[in-house]
Formats: C-alpha cells, sequence, structure tokens
C-alpha cells in the first residue's frame, strides 16, 4: 500500500452505495485492520508499561453460556471440560484434558473475516465460500492474525462512568446507540485521545450488569433477550474507524454494535467484509477499567494471541493489558 486512502476515498462498486476497501492493502492480504499495527506503533505502545500491572481480558470459557439455561443461544454452548487420570507415567500422578463442544466464539471472542461474508461480493478481499476449506489452501483464516501478532496500545473508553459524569441515562440492554461523538466525547473527557494502530476497548457495563445478576434465572434474564446498547454500525461510524486508522475495536457486551441489527441497514458485522473490520466481544474489561477510575489511565500496552487453528473463523483472543 503507498497511501492510505481516506474514508470517501474507498471504491463504491455497488447500488448499496458502501465503501469496498479491498486491496487497500494488497490483493493477496489476509489481515484487514489489523494492518495499521506497524512496528513504530508497538514499540511507541511498550512505552506504556511503566507498573508492570497486568489485566487479563478474557473471561473462562463457560462464561457466559455455562451461567444461564439451556439455548440461551441459537446454536453455541459452553464447552464440556473432562479430565481424564492417564498411565505409563510411573509412579508418578498425571491427568490430561478435552473440550468437546468448543465454540471458539462462546465466550471471549475475537470475529476472524470468514465470520460476517457480504452478500454481494463474499468475504473480506475477494474470498469465496468455496475458498474457506480449513485446509493448506484456505483464506482468512484465524491463524493469520496468530501468526502477524497482535499488539500495541489500548485505549478504553468507559461509557458508563463518562455518561454518569454527564447526567446521561444508560443501560446496555436497552438497544441505545452509541454514536462517533459520543466515542469522541468520552476519550476527550478521559484525555485519551486516539492515534494510528490502537485497539478500542469500549466498555459498555455489560458484563457487571450480568455479574451482579444473583442467580441462573436472573442472569438469563439479562442474555436471552438479545436486545444489547451498542456503537452505530451506520456508516458515520465505518469512517470513524477507518479514519482514525484503528486496528481492531472491542468490547464487554456480547455484541459490540447495538443489537439487533436492521435488515438492509449498514452494520459492523458487514464491515468485516466490506472493510477488514477486526472486532472482539465479551472481552473482561472490569478490573481494567477500575484500575483506570482510580489512575486516571485509559491506555495500555494490549498483547492478544489467538488461536494458531488453521481456517479458524474465530478464537479467544487470549489478551492481556500493561501498564
Amino acid at each position: 500500500m503507498s497511501e492510505y486512502p481516506k474514508f470517501d476515498e474507498l471504491k463504491r462498486p455497488d447500488d448499496t452505495g458502501l465503501p469496498l476497501a479491498w486491496g487497500v492493502w494488497g490483493e493477496d492480504d489476509q489481515l484487514g485492520t489489523l494492518n495499521n499495527i506497524t512496528p513504530g506503533t508497538v514499540r511507541e505502545a511498550a512505552a506504556l508499561v511503566k507498573r508492570g500491572t497486568r489485566f487479563n481480558l478474557d473471561l473462562p470459557l463457560h462464561v457466559p453460556l455455562g451461567l444461564v439455561k439451556e439455548k440461551a443461544h441459537r446454536f453455541r454452548t459452553a464447552p464440556k471440560h473432562t479430565i481424564n487420570a492417564i498411565t505409563g507415567t510411573g509412579n508418578l500422578p498425571a491427568r490430561d484434558d478435552l473440550l468437546d463442544s468448543f465454540y471458539l466464539q462462546c465466550s471471549s471472542q475475537w470475529d476472524g473475516l470468514t465470520h460476517i461474508g457480504d452478500p454481494i461480493h463474499g468475504f473480506y478481499n475477494g474470498v469465496q465460500p468455496e475458498q474457506i476449506t480449513g485446509g493448506e489452501d484456505t483464506r482468512n483464516g484465524i491463524e493469520k492474525m496468530a501468526e502477524f501478532g497482535i499488539a500495541g496500545r489500548a485505549v478504553l473508553a468507559d461509557l458508563p462512568r463518562y455518561f454518569a459524569k454527564s447526567g446521561r441515562e444508560w443501560h446496555p440492554n436497552r438497544q441505545q446507540v452509541v454514536t462517533p461523538a459520543d466515542v469522541e466525547a468520552c476519550l476527550s473527557a478521559q484525555g485519551s485521545p486516539l492515534k494510528p494502530g490502537d485497539i478500542l476497548l469500549v466498555r459498555y457495563g455489560w458484563l457487571e450488569l450480568f455479574f451482579s445478576a444473583p442467580d441462573t434465572e436472573a442472569r438469563d434474564a439479562v442474555l436471552r433477550p438479545w436486545s444489547f446498547s451498542g456503537l452505530s454500525g451506520g456508516e458515520e461510524m465505518w469512517a470513524f474507524i477507518w479514519e482514525n486508522r484503528l486496528a481492531a475495536v472491542a468490547s464487554d457486551s456480547v455484541v459490540t454494535e447495538v443489537w439487533p441489527l436492521v435488515e438492509g441497514k449498514p452494520s459492523l458485522h458487514l464491515a468485516i467484509a466490506r472493510l477488514g473490520l477486526i472486532i472482539g466481544e465479551l472481552f473482561n474489561l472490569e478490573a481494567l477499567a477500575e484500575d483506570s477510575a482510580a489512575t486516571g489511565e485509559y491506555t495500555a500496552f494490549f498483547t492478544s494471541s489467538p488461536l494458531n487453528l488453521r481456517g479458524g473463523v474465530g478464537s479467544p483472543p487470549n489478551a492481556m493489558a500493561i501498564r
């Protein structure tokens, strides 16, 4: 790529009028917006580590689906973990274990570039369904993200705390729409403006709501309606993400954009295909946000090592923030 195009300069080849960023990072690119991470952005982000305090951003794999009633999701379930005693190690006691029904997007997750395709053109950068094979020739698999290595500067946008201070009512389950102006105002109030290559972590307070529920029935009532507040999925949010050259956007909710989607309208899920947008969901931002509120620090060095699974559609992020 010789020059990063402005959002308005991206080609719009069909009647939707929506941009298509294919070819921006080369005809064979399989990383999408992760290309905004460079050696320079990683070096600069590493300098944020002052205290050596580490924050695990992954939920346990059984959360949330193992803490609610059955069929809260139409097909995903929490994985079943089996621990076996094994022999053949002399007098040493030993164990081995396996997971059954391990949906790679059942808990904290990255959505890979084959999670959602465009109904007109196919998956990101022209990949067609028959090219998603899981074999040696597979395209846009999660292993490309693992091989690339996700590291850089994370910026937390703690929306519930910002809205509370500004007198705005907020609830993570009421389909409230967060606009680019809302995100910018939050970051400005925090003193944490965006830089190219950033990973934007958006806290809605959804996990706080979920964990505050006293029992299975109450937790199920938080999840099962599948009605979530979140970022606007409209073209104005696409432009915000693109112009700020974000590497990825992740949140603490089941989805990072307002849900359910509206048929025929743009969405961040569609931007996976058209912009190569990397989206994360169900990131555990609670301890990080508590630390931010106490220290006034809203940036951190961020690392994530997705599963090196050939052809993987999604993955636990194995993510950490370090200050």
